[in-house]
């Protein structure tokens, strides 16, 4: 583990960290009533003596820290909420909120955040310029935090010069460091499809318009068709995720609703692909005889890593933790992320602090109610996010 004088700090703070993420994790809150979540982070950062928003996009909280020296404006970014799922974990933290858990880290990204703050204002002689510090609710649904975040102003006055975020991952082995130059997410769109027929007695199938026949026909060749349109090794994900229609054995519906996911490396992919599955609806209802009406929800563009920050983020990271820590990963992931709107707005580098533990037990994934992680490896990731940077603000 590299000599590093912000982990010496960060770990002789590390039982204030752990109870922080326990105390967030015992008190889930879901997106935009993260009330008490944004309460306890603004006692913090004001105790910090740093200039506290509040408020903003509902419950979100926004430090700021001026240095005496003038110079550019870094920023990091923390979400806050919790999930709407029932906790399994039999821990003194499991959340005491029925129906509310902390299953994707959320509670360990704001209490690195918190210590990230400290860190950069107990060593302010070292940095020029100004740190913005981000704690964004609503990540985990659609519509979600960050876009309104932008639109009050938080990358503004002073204008934010490059952002960071880390995110935390039992997919990846504790205290190591993973990242990605250029896009290393997925672009995502949810969709709401409603077949018509013409209803009637089974008996009878040639007197009416089977919308079921309608749903297997497409739920079957769009699968084929979809992935048939793209390159190979191009990343896309279509799934149908919800199916519904009938009421009885022998009644042909009136209708059947469908919805899913459209998943893919880029927005522009995304929109070829959304037109392509239009294509394959109304070929297969023309052919059935039938109608179709379809709703597309855009959600979250790809996170685009700028590689100038991700090779500065490799190099603070391996003044923390070691340079056989620093690992760069090939595939996209597939999942999303709303940061890519402030990295949309501002050059930004997303990346994962792995806090896997599997003789703790500390292997579940994301999104399980099983999900836990080895918090005492909070230290590393606030460290490697104050390293980080002071080297942005040096440049």
């Amino acid at each position: 583990m590299a000599d590093n004088e912000y982990l010496k700090q960060a770990r002789g703070n590390n039982q204030l960290i752990v109870e922080h993420r326990r105390d967030f994790h015992k008190h889930a809150e879901l997106g935009f009533k993260e009330h008490r979540t944004a309460e306890k982070v603004t006692e913090y950062l004001r105790g910090l003596n740093l200039e506290v928003q509040t408020g903003v996009a509902k419950t979100g909280v926004v430090g700021l820290l001026r240095c005496d020296r003038k110079g550019k404006t870094a920023a990091l970014r923390a979400d806050i909420d919790a999930l709407p799922m029932q906790e399994k974990n039999d821990v003194p933290y499991a959340s005491i909120n029925p129906g509310v858990m902390h299953a994707c880290g959320h509670d360990s990204h704001t209490a690195m955040l918190m210590e990230t703050a400290r860190l950069l204002v107990n060593n302010k002689d070292r940095l020029k310029g100004n740190v913005k510090f981000i704690f964004q609710p609503c990540e985990d649904m659609i519509p979600s935090g960050a876009v309104p975040m932008i639109e009050e102003g938080v990358l503004d006055d002073p204008p934010v010069d490059g952002i960071f975020t880390v995110h935390v991952s039992t997919g990846y082995p504790g205290g190591t460091l993973w990242v990605k130059p250029e896009y290393i997410s997925i672009s995502s769109a949810g969709f709401r499809l409603i077949l018509r027929g013409r209803g009637g007695h089974v008996s009878s199938p040639h007197e009416g318009v089977d919308p079921i026949m309608m749903a297997a026909m497409l739920i079957t060749s769009s699968q084929t068709l979809m992935l048939k349109r793209c390159a190979p090794g191009t990343p896309i994900i279509f799934a149908f995720g919800t199916i519904h229609g009938g009421t009885a054995d022998n009644i042909i519906p009136d209708e059947v609703s469908l919805s899913g996911s459209i998943r893919t490396a880029t927005p522009e992919e995304r929109t070829a692909a959304i037109e392509a599955f239009e294509k394959i609806v109304q070929g297969i209802t023309a052919t059935a005889g039938g109608q179709y009406s379809l709703e597309i929800e855009l959600q979250n563009p790809s996170i685009y890593n700028d590689p100038g920050l991700v090779a500065l983020l490799k190099s603070a990271g391996a003044k923390v933790l070691g340079a056989d820590k620093i690992n760069e990963y090939t595939q996209i992931r597939t999942g999303g992320d709303d940061a890519a709107y402030f990295q949309q707005k501002v050059p930004g580098v997303y990346w994962v602090l792995g806090v896997r533990n599997e003789e703790k037990g500390y292997d579940k994934p994301h999104h399980s109610p099983y999900f836990d992680f080895d918090d005492s490896l909070l230290a590393l990731g606030a460290a490697v996010q104050a390293q980080a940077v002071t080297d942005f603000l040096d440049t």
